[in-house]
């Protein structure tokens, strides 16, 4: 049985401190995530969300920036169960990774919605 040590009141208490957001994407995040307060901003917490946002409004300076920072292997793994894209993001995000607009989640979720008919 390992035996773990006690923690006494010498230790100091771990304490957390405000995640700083790396250059380059530090610098793009404020106009893409104008509803969250920049200094609260964990992006790795926030991966998910900083990605939907790029792909959908972001330049080709903000994509350079996501793609220096997270890898291409995890933004095409976030890429892929996005909820929600516009067709003009699909397209871009397709072209871009080389792949299909149905191993996209939003593409899936886009099919399985019923159309309205326009008379």
């Amino acid at each position: 049985m390992e035996k773990r040590p006690i923690p006494t009141s010498e230790a100091p208490a771990a304490v957390s401190e405000p995640q700083v957001v790396p250059s380059p994407l530090a610098e793009h995040l404020p106009t893409l995530l104008w509803d969250v307060n920049p200094e609260t901003i964990d992006p790795q917490a926030m991966a998910r969300t900083i990605v939907q946002r790029v792909i959908q409004r972001g330049s080709k300076e903000d994509w350079a920036a996501m793609l220096t920072y997270y890898g291409r292997p995890r933004v095409q793994e976030i890429v892929e169960t996005v909820p929600y894209m516009s067709d003009a993001a699909i397209t871009a995000v397709c072209q871009f990774f080389h792949i299909e607009k149905e191993t996209l989640r939003c593409y899936q979720r886009k099919q399985s919605i019923p159309q309205t008919f326009n008379s």
